[in-house]
């Protein structure tokens, strides 16, 4: 299968003054048309970032980040701007990860839509509003015509989600990258939200890259799963296989931290992940690992294969196969 998404070698960099530190390295992957591919890891671990340089949204002269990002065999010119606006909301769209600061509050849902499909169709208000009510019916909105004119206060955390996946499908896209959609929703919309993204990845053969810092969002969605840490993705592979068998020390201890009935206490990784400043040449995750060794103060975050479709960056000899 042709990916539809691939992305090479992404590098990004905070500059600050005249140094430069390492926020995301060497980061890559790529999903096929109407895939999905969750990237989890906790806050800080480079996520956002990834999916921002992926838009082109990363501010040049806070952020300095290279790669290759393909989009349908095409380079996508994510450094300018102007260009990347032909290719954002009709080709890649995103679903931001607070929808309460994501609307302007002084416009009507109806000046969203009209703004949004005014950008890349060649319609009348009444075709707008058209394709809003047909595509607010869809995120099964009752009253959809309310909402189209009423102002975002007026709408729940969950109903803005709802009306900005609405906002980010109705041009079809190639891709939709969900950033953190389910944040600050409680369990039952967040599971109406990723149900909703999902059955529009099906209607519309969209291809989905979802970011959460929840295993049970991932996990719901997911064919394929990269787990993000320091910057790095440190584990990668088909979802059955993340959730089944973990490899890195890391995704491990994020699943014996999931809540469960059947525990007392949450287990917990002890220690914190290293500042951007503190970042160096080490395994990032070497003095919070239960199986760190001689090795571990010297590994340069190369990428190990397990299998043809299954990479972990790690040194310890329970993890390591073949050198990727």
């Amino acid at each position: 299968m042709e990916p539809v998404l691939e992305v090479k070698d992404l590098n990004i960099s905070l500059k600050e003054g005249c140094n430069t530190y390492k926020a995301v390295e060497n980061v890559s992957f790529s999903i096929g048309k109407g895939q999905t591919l969750g990237i989890i890891g906790e806050s800080g671990s480079g996520k956002s970032l990834t999916c921002m340089a992926i838009l082109g949204l990363l501010p040049a002269d806070v952020w300095d980040y290279d790669a290759e990002i393909v989009l349908n065999g095409k380079s996508l010119p994510f450094r300018d701007n102007k260009a990347m606006r032909g290719y954002r909301g009709t080709d890649i769209a995103l679903i931001m990860q607070n929808p309460m600061s994501a609307f302007n509050p002084v416009m009507t849902i109806k000046r969203h839509f009209e703004e949004t499909l005014a950008a890349h169709k060649n319609w009348n208000k009444n075709q707008i509003k058209a394709a809003a009510l047909e595509m607010l019916s869809q995120m099964r909105i009752k009253n959809p015509e309310t909402v189209y004119n009423s102002y975002p206060f007026q709408c729940s955390g969950g109903m803005l989600q709802r009306i900005m996946i609405a906002l980010a499908v109705i041009m079809e896209p190639s891709v939709l990258i969900a950033d953190e959609p389910t944040t600050a929703l409680d369990l039952t919309v967040q599971f109406e939200i990723i149900k909703l993204i999902n059955q529009m990845r099906k209607k519309y053969n969209t291809s989905v890259v979802i970011v959460s810092h929840d295993l049970n969002v991932i996990a719901g969605i997911a064919d394929e799963i990269a787990v993000m840490y320091s910057g790095f993705i440190v584990e990668q592979a088909p979802a059955e296989e993340v959730l089944n068998s973990p490899l890195h020390p890391y995704t491990a201890g994020l699943f014996r931290s999931r809540p469960s009935y059947s525990k007392e206490r949450l287990s917990e990784i002890s220690g914190q992940p290293l500042s951007l400043k503190q970042r160096n040449s080490m395994c990032m995750f070497s003095e919070r690992c239960p199986l760190k060794g001689e090795g571990c103060s010297n590994f340069e975050m190369l990428a190990h294969k397990v299998s043809d479709d299954h990479f972990v960056r790690c040194c310890a000899k329970e993890m390591t196969k073949t050198s990727a």
